[in-house]
């Protein structure tokens, strides 16, 4: 099961604060049921790659409705296939 991380920079707002966009981007990813973990850079994202990419559409969509003219999305992929491993056993693995 893929593990992504996302960062979303809304652009053309009229403001250097952006934590309104960030709000509604987490209500987005709460609604779609995938495992999250919010970090002070991104968001991790866990589940299959339909609904991943179908929710960062969804992110978008949304904050053009609120009146983001440019929205930027960097993505990184952990797409791990030899066997099944989740965001907190891959914290856990380094931790301890």
């Amino acid at each position: 099961m893929p593990i992504s991380e996302i960062s979303v920079v809304p652009v053309g707002t009229g403001s250097t604060g952006v934590s309104q966009y960030v709000k509604a981007a987490l209500a987005v990813i709460k609604k779609s049921g995938l495992n999250f973990e919010v970090n002070p850079m991104g968001t991790c994202i866990e589940g299959d790659w339909d609904r991943i990419f179908a929710t960062i559409k969804e992110i978008h969509e949304t904050l053009a409705r609120l009146g983001c003219a440019r929205v930027i999305t960097t993505i990184k992929i952990d797409d791990r296939r030899d066997k099944p491993q989740g965001m907190q056993e891959k914290v856990a693995k380094v931790k301890g």
